[in-house]
């Protein structure tokens, strides 16, 4: 829409039809409505990478989900495309968060349960005041 007024406004000066406004008001109008268009198609084509992009936290929570709420430090580093020390020291803040537990297997591996994402967790919660 800007660019109409800015065409508008310059052929207005180009052909001398200036009209009660006068040369400077029109080429006034036109600087502002160019100014405006060029802002509004840079914020239009900005794209900011870090909302488009899920955070590891994010990623680790959707593969827990997929899962079904138990996720193995390799498990992490394999599908969340993290490395092994980011995906262990993003796995233990979690814990520190209370978003998941760390229990270990028999064979010693840390397994992190995240609760919410265990089908059987939802279907037996109860109300905390019965």
């Amino acid at each position: 829409m800007s660019g109409f007024f800015v065409v508008a406004a310059i052929s207005d000066l180009v052909s001398g039809n200036t009209g009660e406004e006068g040369p400077g008001v029109l080429a006034g109008i036109a600087v502002f409505f160019a100014i405006v268009g060029a802002l509004g198609y840079r914020l239009a084509s900005a794209k900011n990478p870090r909302s488009l992009a899920p955070s590891p936290e994010q990623r680790i929570l959707a593969l827990a989900k997929q899962m079904q709420g138990r996720v193995t430090l390799a498990e992490v580093v394999l599908h969340c495309q993290l490395e092994t020390e980011q995906a262990h020291s993003h796995l233990r803040e979690m814990v520190r968060k209370g978003l998941a537990e760390l229990h270990l297997s028999d064979q010693g591996d840390e397994v992190f349960v995240f609760a919410g994402f265990i089908p059987e967790t939802k279907e037996t919660a109860k109300d905390p005041l019965d």
